[in-house]
């Protein structure tokens, strides 16, 4: 059984910045847990290697689809006729 991984361990597996890894075990969409001592200032978790594998394999480039913006609507007030 290997060691949990820190936060900063995973941000750099993920090519991710630490506050973004701590925003996705926030979310819950990457599992793992808080180990915090008593005392401590900052947070501390730790995330199970598996936990991390299931993250990356649930990840894919089909599941983000690009959002099409929607054009805004034009509204008459926005034109100014000269003629």
């Amino acid at each position: 059984m290997s060691a949990d991984l820190t936060v900063s361990a995973a941000a750099k597996i993920l090519k991710k910045r630490r506050e973004a890894v701590v925003a996705l075990l926030k979310s819950g969409a990457l599992r793992g847990y808080e180990c915090t001592a008593p005392g401590d200032k900052r947070k501390s978790y730790r995330i199970p290697p598996e936990a991390l594998e299931d993250f990356k394999a649930g990840r894919s480039a089909t599941q983000y689809k690009q959002s099409r913006r929607r054009a805004k609507a034009v509204q008459s007030s926005d034109f100014v006729e000269y003629f």
